[in-house]
C-alpha cells in the first residue's frame, strides 16, 4: 500500500532496550517535552500505526513508542518495518542498555518481576513440563534478543552510572523540539491562613505584615479584585517594594529550575482571610510577571469565603 507522506514528516522515537534500563523514566521525560507516548504497541498493530501518521489519521508531530521484549514478535517486526518507517518518519531508536549486575541489583531494589521472567527455556525432563528462567537468565535473555534492534539504533545509551534525574536531563536536551518545553509554569495562589495552607505550593510568602482593609467596614464585604481594595493596600509604602523584590527572586529562579526539569511551581501569597491583601498582591505579581515569562497564572483559593 503507498504511503501519502506529508511535507513534514512527524517525528517517531522508538524507545527500547534491556529491562531495568530506564525506558519508562525515557518514556515520562519524552511525555513531559510534549511527545504523543505509546508504551508496548502490540507488534501486530505497528503496520496500522505507520499507515495512520503517514496519512494523516493520526496528527501528532512528535511520537514515542516503547517496545521491548514482552511481545516476542516486536524484534522482527520492528526490523521488517524499519525502512518503511524511515522513509515515513523523521525515525530514530534509542536503545538503552546497562550491565547485568546493575540490571540485578535494580530489579533486586524494586522487587518487581522481570518480563521475561517466564519465558519456557527447557523442559524439565521428569515432569515434561516447561520450565520459567531465572532473574540473570532473563536477563541475558533480553540481551540476546534485542541485539538486532541494538545494531539499527540511532543512539544507545549506557545508563549504568546514571541516576534516574541524570537520565531525564539527558533525553531533555537530546530531544526537546522547542524552547517552552524546558519552561516551568509558575501559578500565583492567593490564600487564607486561617483556612489552611494549600498543598500544592512549593514556597509561601506572608503578607499579614500590611494594612489590612478588613478593619474599614466599606472595604470589608469587598475583595482584592476591587480596586479600591487594591488601591488601599498599595497606599502601604512597603507592598510596592515587597512585590518587586519577589518578581525579582522568581525572575532569578526561572532559568535555574528551567534546567532543572521542573514544570510547576506554585508560590503561595497568604494573608489572613485569603480575602484582600494575598489577593490584591498575587494580582499585581501576575501582572508584572505575565510581561517576562511566557507560563503564569494566578488563582484565589479563599477569597470568596467569610
Amino acid at each position: 500500500m503507498a504511503l501519502s507522506i506529508p511535507k513534514q514528516k512527524p517525528r517517531v522515537v522508538v524507545v527500547t532496550g534491556i529491562a531495568g534500563s530506564g525506558k519508562t523514566v525515557a518514556i515520562h521525560a519524552l511525555e513531559d517535552l510534549g511527545f504523543h507516548c505509546i508504551d508496548n504497541l502490540p507488534s501486530t498493530l505497528l503496520c496500522h500505526f505507520i499507515e495512520s501518521v503517514a496519512n494523516g489519521t493520526i496528527s501528532y508531530s512528535n511520537i514515542a513508542l516503547a517496545l521491548d521484549t514482552r511481545d516476542p514478535l516486536t524484534v522482527p517486526t520492528l526490523t521488517k518495518e524499519a525502512s518503511r518507517m524511515k522513509e515515513a518518519f523523521d525515525f530514530e531508536v534509542l536503545f538503552l542498555e546497562a550491565n547485568e549486575s546493575t540490571v540485578l541489583k535494580r530489579f533486586s531494589e524494586t522487587r518487581r518481576r522481570h518480563p521475561l521472567s517466564a519465558h519456557p527455556l527447557d523442559s524439565d525432563k521428569k515432569t515434561g513440563r516447561s520450565k520459567g528462567v531465572t532473574l540473570k537468565e532473563a536477563i541475558q535473555l533480553d540481551f540476546e534478543t534485542l541485539e538486532p534492534i541494538r545494531h539499527m539504533a540511532t543512539s544507545v545509551v549506557n545508563t549504568t552510572q546514571m541516576t534516574g534525574n541524570f537520565l531525564k536531563k539527558l533525553i531533555r536536551s537530546k530531544y526537546a523540539t522547542r524552547i517552552e518545553s524546558f519552561e516551568v509554569h509558575f501559578n500565583l495562589i492567593s490564600f487564607g491562613f486561617k483556612h489552611g495552607l494549600p498543598q500544592d505550593v512549593d514556597t509561601v510568602f506572608d503578607v499579614r505584615c500590611f494594612k489590612n482593609p478588613h478593619y474599614l467596614e466599606d472595604l470589608r464585604p469587598l475583595t482584592g479584585l476591587d480596586t479600591r481594595v487594591q488601591d488601599y493596600v498599595f497606599s502601604d509604602s512597603g507592598v510596592s517594594d515587597f512585590v518587586a523584590r519577589v518578581r525579582d527572586l522568581l525572575l532569578f529562579l526561572y532559568p535555574l529550575y528551567c534546567r532543572e526539569g521542573k514544570k510547576y511551581f506554585g508560590v503561595g501569597i497568604g494573608c489572613t482571610g485569603g480575602k484582600h491583601r494575598s489577593v490584591a498582591i498575587a494580582e499585581e505579581l501576575h501582572r508584572t510577571l505575565k510581561s517576562n515569562l511566557p507560563f503564569v497564572s494566578v488563582e484565589h483559593r479563599h477569597f470568596d469565603r467569610e
